[in-house]
């Protein structure tokens, strides 16, 4: 067995191995647009749902439906497939700033991109022949299959260009720290959100353009498609595009070819390729509420879940005192960082949902990882009281998102006393974190927590032993 395939397998596994499912109903329309495709050969969900009505006492509004996939047409994640024609107020609670909920005689589209479902139709395309009308079980799991593999394969290409600019062992950390210290176990390996599918085409953009040797415009040609394609994903994948270095020719032009798909989509979608799913969100100027929420917050803030991504944000500031390639391209990785917060910090719902963490800054994590290997590489961490507050840093996150991998659910906290979609204002409470309630639910998880915590760990370290931390490495070829 080469050892890139037992890598991930391994990485794969680690992705079950919490014995929990993590998931949201966002996941629901992009797991259901396979059966779409492949069935009514059509992108509307109008065979997936029922006219509004108000939920039975037991559900919570703008949740599933209790009858099959009869989706609720007025659901958050649908909208009319152009502009909507209604004329009352939806019964279902939608998000802020979202588009209006479709009308009675309106067809039914979803409000996100169509990337993620795409990538995951190799793995939905046998069950839609065998079940073609999918029960929610389905989805939940083929989609979770799918979201690890395609984070499996985004994780592999990460390690390849951290082996570039680092030792193996710091490759090693530092790829178990992105796998396990991130949003990854918690939500982008767990079900079929977008993360893992900005993750693979951001760190397949990287693979081919962040490196030591002279980079071919071909290879540049190739990231800008591929960052492109990565707006059918996820629209802020764009933002990367300052990765370009000193020759943004060749990556925009692939941009442009790539991001063709997402403007064709939105034609067929929603009769215009500059309209999208989310409607007019309420974006306006970077406020300090959605700053320091995001940056700071208790239980949301990358700074308080993921402590190490200082000393990324340093190697990205240190790459503006090195004159090589790599350091050119990191400078406009620090662009795209400034301009992710940004862009975040002025959005209405700037705390993502009921989720664990800062789940929209960690599309970002390849970006801080690979930074950092190069910072690594060039010394940032050469001082002993530098690694020490590094490993510190980064054994803080892998101890609070190991704990939600294991105990997490968006239907306590985030929901107790109130949901945090409603009171925003309990993410800042210092004296009831998100993250401590995890840890205590964890502490408490009983059986399943600890059967899953033994088999994760063991994953870990067989790895360490493949790889030769621990006692001599299993042979494999290279």
């Amino acid at each position: 067995m080469s050892r890139w395939v037992f890598r991930g397998l391994v990485l794969f596994a680690l992705a079950f191995t919490n014995l929990s499912e993590i998931w949201s109903p966002d996941v629901v329309p992009n797991a259901l647009l396979p059966y779409t495709l492949i069935i009514e050969r059509d992108v509307d969900y109008d065979e997936f749902t029922a006219e509004p009505r108000l939920p039975p006492p037991n559900v919570r509004r703008g949740g599933l439906m209790d009858l099959g996939l009869e989706l609720d047409r007025e659901s958050y994640f649908f909208r009319a497939c152009g502009i909507s024609t209604a004329t009352e107020p939806p019964k279902a609670v939608r998000s802020i700033g979202g588009p209006p909920a479709p009308g009675p005689g309106d067809r039914v589209c979803s409000v996100f991109p169509p990337g993620i479902g795409v990538l995951a139709l190799p793995f939905f395309a046998p069950f839609v022949v065998v079940e073609p009308v999918p029960e929610v079980a389905t989805l939940v799991r083929v989609g979770h299959v799918a979201a690890a593999a395609i984070e499996t394969v985004a994780t592999l290409l990460l390690w390849s260009v951290l082996l570039r600019f680092a030792s193996a062992r710091w490759a090693l950390g530092l790829i178990l720290l992105y796998a396990l210290g991130t949003s990854v176990r918690t939500v982008a390996s767990q079900a079929l959100w977008q993360h893992a599918g900005v993750h693979l085409f951001l760190a397949w953009a990287l693979w081919l353009v962040l490196r030591r040797e002279p980079v071919s415009r071909a290879r540049e040609l190739a990231a800008g498609v591929l960052l492109g394609l990565g707006t059918a994903v996820r629209q802020t994948t764009v933002l990367a595009a300052a990765l370009a270095g000193r020759r943004p020719l060749p990556l925009l032009a692939g941009l442009a070819v790539g991001a063709l798909p997402l403007l064709a989509y939105n034609a067929v979608a929603f009769g215009a390729p500059l309209e999208q799913g989310y409607g007019a969100k309420p974006l306006g100027l970077p406020t300090p509420e959605g700053l320091y929420g995001l940056l700071l917050s208790p239980s949301r803030g990358l700074f308080v879940y993921e402590p190490w991504t200082l000393f990324a944000l340093a190697a990205l500031v240190l790459a503006w005192r090195r004159p090589d390639a790599v350091a050119l391209r990191l400078r406009g990785a620090l662009a795209t960082v400034v301009a992710f917060v940004l862009l975040y910090a002025s959005y209405a719902e700037w705390w993502a949902g009921r989720v664990f963490g800062p789940r929209f800054l960690d599309d970002l994590a390849p970006v801080l990882i690979a930074a950092l290997a190069w910072g690594i590489g060039e010394g940032l961490l050469r001082a002993r009281w530098a690694r020490a507050a590094f490993w510190a840093a980064a054994a803080w996150s892998l101890l609070l998102f190991n704990a939600a991998a294991l105990a997490y659910s968006n239907e306590r906290w985030d929901m107790t006393p109130e949901n945090v979609n409603f009171a925003p204002e309990r993410l800042f409470d210092w004296a009831d974190p998100q993250w401590l309630a995890v840890l205590r639910d964890a502490a408490t998880g009983g059986p399943r927590v600890v059967a899953a915590a033994l088999l994760s760990a063991a994953l870990v370290l067989l790895l360490l032993r493949a790889e030769g931390i621990l006692g001599r490495p299993i042979r494999s070829r290279a």
